[in-house]
């Protein structure tokens, strides 16, 4: 739904089409003929017996929505959007599904539905398959989804254009194209690649204008904040313009690394001792101003008098720091003049502020260095100490320093002896009209930052970026946001950072690392080395095609399989965009394991190698079926063997039912332990047959 209702906004904005018959009042003869054209292009029949569409416009440009249907509410319903001219801009089909679904084995593979995508552009947009290339995400195939999606982007001069785009779904089972979503402007001009600068060239000033600096970044890991230490571009959507070597601001929406106890014996009803966690939260409620001391501080803070009404306030904590903050939310008069404060309950520093009210009338009076004087005044007067440690983030875009703005806003970043805190400053919006504050928002985190001891020089981080990420020339819009409804788009050539990987590099290491600070991984699917000789070789590679996969380059098939490796293998087939490093603590997927219903906490042994009843226990109760299971009077005994765990008749029963386990010669073999092999044919059992 959001990539069609962004792909209406694009068009809307941008699409050109020939309307002359509107003008001439033929509505009719063209909804008939976008009619016909889109019955013809996606064979919608008789049957489908209900008709709606409707009809946007805009400065004379038309798109025709259609929707067919049918009355009996068995076939579901088709939807097109085509233009006046015969451009098909969407379509999706839906269909109602009876029953509960399950994971199904594709019945065409991943290359043979692209190959029916580029057909399907081929019929129903011709004018587009020369200008696009496909766009590989790698990674597992979706388990939990019904169709592949393929993404193409606009390739001009075999250049990219990465904000036009078509994004196309094809069913896995019937090869049929489920959705066809177009984001393209069909009225541009391209610049040709004439007289630019080279690669090297461009990346000689991207080191020089744009460079890396050493930057603290922040994430949180175990619900509390963490800081790591990587050189990175301040601006990430920053370039070299191909033409003139000058610094370019854009934005690219190609991002391809897409990569977070026992019983008291004291009576509980009574409970008047307070437990640990509790005494903390206690604790952090100490010395927190009162809320009328917090609207007289805000009051005395922005001089609002009597006019200004207190509309509401709130207490809330800050995110397990032991903070807490006051919002303070006063409104005036007639002109809905709105102004929102928040302060530090225990401090009383300001936190934030902002003023929403009436435009200042007339012409910016105040240059953008005077402004710059009242932001710093404001930010030394509430937070004199912070104010100390922080830096004016640098311009990268050179703009006329005597030019009077209306808005005019200032980052003040905070900054060690060596680096950048990145997230941690203060914003200062202000009026070039009046000279008064808009808005401010400071931020200052609690964490500890790591040492800055030991780095590699940043001409070696430099080197790593153009060597691991890289540069490359593709084409932007340059005034995307600054231009009138009457203005034509204009595009430019760039270079800039590629996307399809984060631009962290450790400081210490030189490892690119992803948003959280860990070594970034590349999404792609394992290959195992030493499954050759393995009666699972076919198995193991589907389940790898699908992400549930132990990691490594070897599998080891006949070693024996542990608790940890066979609940890791489970929960990944039951929630395929888990992430947990195998390598690292348990805690995480125990707690998966555990909330998922697979295991008790009771029954957690990393290292204990599974028999063959547990893993079947394990597999049941993954599909939901434990307490079925555990209704054991109305279970037979299917196998011959004496020494199945009672308890667990029911769990073998149903597996045996939904043909997850077999025998052999009438025995099941109970405490048979489980190798890797045996584990991966079970859990593939599971999810197909």
């Amino acid at each position: 739904m959001k990539r069609g209702i962004a792909f209406v906004l694009a068009l809307i904005m941008v699409l050109s089409v020939f309307t002359t018959a509107f003008a001439e009042g033929n509505y009719d003869k063209e909804l008939e003929k976008a009619i016909t054209k889109s019955k013809k292009l996606f064979n919608i029949g008789s049957e489908y017996d209900k008709f709606n569409h409707s009809v946007d416009y805009y400065n004379e440009d038309v798109i025709f929505y259609l929707n067919w249907s049918d009355s009996k509410e068995k076939l579901g319903s088709v939807n097109v959007g085509i233009t006046s001219d015969g451009t098909v801009v969407n379509y999706n089909v839906w269909k109602p599904i009876y029953g509960a679904s399950k994971p199904a084995l594709p019945k065409i593979s991943k290359n043979e539905g692209l190959k029916i995508a580029e057909d399907f552009i081929k019929k129903v947009s011709p004018e587009f398959v020369n200008n696009i290339k496909y766009v590989d995400r790698g990674g597992p195939i979706d388990l939990g989804s019904e169709i592949y999606n393929y993404n193409f982007v606009r390739i001009v001069n075999n250049i990219p254009f990465y904000e036009d785009t078509i994004d196309i779904g094809v069913n896995k089972a019937t090869g049929e194209v489920i959705n066809y979503y177009t984001n393209w402007n069909l009225n541009i001009k391209f610049p040709e690649p004439n007289n630019i600068i080279d690669k090297n060239q461009a990346k000689k000033l991207y080191a020089e204008k744009i460079g890396l600096d050493l930057i603290y970044k922040s994430t949180y890991k175990k619900d509390k904040p963490k800081y790591f230490l990587a050189y990175s571009p301040m601006n990430e959507n920053l370039g070299i313009d191909a033409r003139n070597g000058d610094v370019k601001y854009y934005y690219d929406y190609d991002k391809g690394y897409l990569g977070m106890g026992g019983e008291s014996t004291k009576d509980a009803a009574v409970a008047e001792e307070l437990s640990p966690e509790e005494t903390k939260a206690v604790d952090t409620m100490k010395d927190i101003i009162s809320k009328a001391e917090a609207e007289k501080i805000s009051r005395e803070y922005f001089n609002l008098d009597a006019e200004y009404k207190l509309y509401n306030s709130n207490l809330y904590p800050g995110y397990n720091d032991g903070s807490y903050t006051w919002h303070i939310y006063f409104t005036k008069g007639e002109d809905d003049e709105r102004v929102s404060i928040n302060l530090d309950a225990k401090t009383k520093e300001l936190q934030s502020f902002y003023n929403w009210g009436k435009e200042s009338q007339g012409e910016a009076k105040y240059s953008k260095e005077e402004c710059q004087k009242i932001a710093e005044e404001f930010v030394k007067k509430h937070s004199p100490e912070k104010y100390e440690l922080m830096e004016l983030e640098r311009e990268y875009v050179k703009t006329d320093e005597n030019k009077k703005n209306k808005m005019n806003l200032f980052n003040f970043l905070r900054k060690t002896d060596k680096a950048y805190i990145i997230d941690d400053g203060a914003r200062v919006l202000v009026d070039g009209t009046s000279g008064k504050i808009v808005e401010y928002y400071l931020n200052w985190g609690k964490g500890e930052l790591p040492p800055s001891d030991n780095i590699i020089p940043k001409e070696k981080a430099l080197e790593i970026l153009f060597k691991d990420v890289d540069i490359e020339l593709k084409y932007i819009y340059t005034n995307r946001y600054n231009r009138t409804s009457e203005e034509k788009p204009e595009i430019t050539l760039v270079y800039g950072l590629k996307t399809q990987k984060p631009s962290n590099i450790d400081a210490n290491t030189g490892q690119i690392l992803d948003y959280n600070g860990e070594p970034y991984k590349e999404r792609k699917v394992i290959s195992y080395t030493d499954i050759d000789n393995s009666y699972a070789k076919e198995k193991i590679n589907i389940l790898a095609e699908f992400g549930i996969a132990l990691p490594g380059d070897e599998f080891r098939p006949d070693d024996k399989i542990n608790q940890r490796d066979f609940l890791y293998l489970l929960i990944k087939a039951k929630e395929p965009y888990y992430y947990y490093d195998i390598d690292n603590s348990d805690d995480n997927l125990y707690n998966s394991a555990i909330r998922l219903g697979i295991i008790k906490e009771e029954e957690r042994d990393a290292e204990k190698i599974l028999t063959r009843e547990m893993g079947t226990k394990y597999i049941i109760n993954t599909l939901g079926y434990g307490k079925v299971a555990e209704l054991l009077d109305i279970y037979k005994d299917i196998f011959k063997d004496k020494d199945i765990d009672q308890n667990l008749k029911g769990h073998i029963s149903i597996a045996y039912g939904l043909k997850i386990v077999n025998g052999n010669n009438g025995y099941f073999k109970p405490k048979g332990e489980l190798k890797r092999e045996d584990a991966i044919i079970m859990i593939y059992n599971m999810l197909f047959n």
